[in-house]
């Protein structure tokens, strides 16, 4: 069995790191298939998000004026390396206008993830409508309010609590006293919005930025923030729903930034009360692993 996963998603680095958590459940559900990840290249050096690295990440270029048409869509190089690899099953993270023209793939059935997302996500330019038909299954993976969803599971995350790093191991790998106070400031948005992030220093504590920006970078970083006394973090979608899942959201200092496609105030104010069940990305892998 052949899974393939695509977005278009290029601010911030949580587009990819959704396919490598469905790539992680996928794994931990003993799925002995292919599963490679099709996305676009990073911008410029500045946005590569160096530590988020995977061999089963293929970059494609996608180009509006290429995807307008089905004459030009059908040739474009998106088509050809998904035609090329053939996949069983085709997810689609949130991203569904590139893929208009090109779906369906001979022999595939495709599904489409939704989180939070404007009004207007689902309506489409002029000559690209939404088509639903063209998905087996429209997934929410947010509490959100759409008529399209057809399936809905819990967040996507990338790391279990079982996962996590024991007590006291970020403070170990920091060489830092077991009695200081760590302040965890964590940045996977655009270059630069981490300084907005950083509190004020308090006399005695350690505050230490992790950026996936750096190569260095510890990832996946969730793993490791159950030693920190203190989180600051954007209320984008991975970091938000890690807190909650992982259990340190109520010592995170969540900040709403600016996003054209999804309102993290919105997220702030609307989901403190929902209560994660399970690891959605198990709950996706145990419904492409065993068909159900």
């Amino acid at each position: 069995m052949r899974i393939a996963f695509f977005t278009a998603g290029t601010h911030g680095a949580g587009h990819r790191a959704r396919g490598i958590a469905i790539g992680r459940a996928l794994a931990r559900a003993g799925f002995s298939g292919e599963y490679w990840m099709f996305g676009p290249p990073p911008g410029d050096a500045t946005s590569a998000f160096l530590a988020v690295s995977t061999r089963a990440w293929e970059h494609v270029s996608i180009s509006a004026a290429d995807l307008a048409t089905p004459e030009k869509a059908r040739v474009t190089e998106l088509a050809a390396r998904l035609a090329a690899f053939s996949p069983d099953v085709l997810v689609v993270d949130m991203f569904w206008a590139p893929l208009r023209h090109i779906l369906p793939l001979a022999g595939c059935e495709a599904w489409l993830l939704l989180r939070s997302m404007p009004a207007a996500w689902l309506a489409g330019p002029p000559g690209a409508v939404f088509d639903p038909m063209q998905y087996a299954r429209i997934i929410s993976i947010e509490p959100i309010a759409s008529g399209a969803v057809t399936h809905s599971v819990d967040p996507v995350v990338m790391v279990n609590p079982d996962e996590c790093r024991p007590r006291g191991a970020l403070r170990a790998r920091l060489a830092m006293p077991a009695e200081q106070r760590l302040v965890a400031v964590v940045h996977a948005g655009l270059p630069g919005e981490q300084r907005g992030l950083v509190p004020a220093s308090k006399a005695g504590d350690l505050v230490v930025t992790f950026d996936l920006h750096e190569a260095s970078a510890l990832f996946p970083i969730a793993e490791w923030l159950g030693d920190a006394d203190e989180l600051h973090c954007a209320a984008g979608y991975n970091a938000y729903w890690e807190a909650r899942w992982l259990g340190y959201a109520a010592r995170t200092t969540f900040s709403a930034l600016p996003r054209r496609n999804d309102d993290q105030a919105w997220r702030i104010a609307k989901c403190r009360r929902y209560a994660m069940r399970a690891n959605g990305a198990d709950t996706l892998a145990g419904w492409l692993v065993r068909g159900s």
